[in-house]
């Protein structure tokens, strides 16, 4: 197996998403969702900045293994992938996290200008389209979509020491490459103490009303611990 970790500074439900079909990564991380191929999995860690862990205490925001990887423009029109385009006219904070924010404006678009930046809460400036943001998302070219994930979010779990994959100390933007022997310990640990799916909202939901409805319409305590 081949596991790339890395940590994350923000955990809004945006990067990576969970809903919908399932967990997808089309933003940030440009260099993984470049270089990254099916098959493999990718862990993102809480970081200092995300919950205030330090170097060698980060916990388990997330895991998935690659199933597909779609180009922006792709992910864009693939009926799948509809509810992930962001809905700023609702209230449910699940649609309005969609990833999906990159309508292509041109044939065979790959090019930051071929694509039309949707509004959305997190890559978007005071006047608009983020220009900065919007480069380093088509940098990346490619959704990485999962066919096994679990997501734990705000109730992130801390990983055993003898099962504990190498983390990278800094912030990584291609992720730290385990071993093997490494993978396949992490790996199974999480697929023998967890069932798949959504565990928890997003770390970074601050309002406790709408962290309330979420867990009730979507039955969060019903996945958890095998």
């Amino acid at each position: 197996m081949d596991l790339f970790t890395y940590k994350l500074t923000h955990d809004t439900g945006f990067a990576p998403n969970p809903f919908g079909h399932t967990l997808t990564l089309a933003t940030c991380k440009p260099s993984i969702r470049l270089n990254k191929l099916p098959g493999q999995w990718i862990a993102g860690f809480t970081s200092k900045t995300l919950t205030g862990e330090p170097v060698g205490s980060e916990r388990l925001v997330y895991l998935m293994r690659i199933g597909e990887k779609l180009l922006l423009r792709d992910y864009f029109t693939d009926p799948r992938f509809r509810d992930k385009i962001p809905r700023s006219d609702s209230d449910d904070p699940v649609n309005q996290v969609g990833d999906n924010i990159y309508r292509p404006l041109v044939p065979g678009a790959f090019e930051p200008s071929h694509f039309e930046q949707l509004k959305n809460p997190n890559h978007w400036g005071s006047c608009g389209q983020c220009e900065s943001h919007r480069k380093r998302d088509i940098d990346g070219q490619y959704a990485l979509i999962a066919d096994e994930f679990y997501y734990f979010g705000s109730c992130a779990p801390a990983i055993p020491v003898d099962h504990r994959p190498c983390i990278p100390k800094n912030m990584s933007p291609h992720g730290c490459e385990n071993s093997a022997q490494q993978s396949d310990v992490f790996i199974r640990f999480i697929q023998q103490h967890y069932q798949p799916g959504i565990h928890c909202k997003p770390t970074q939901w601050e309002d406790a009303e709408r962290k309330d409805s979420f867990c009730a319409n979507r039955a969060c305590s019903s996945l958890g611990k095998r």
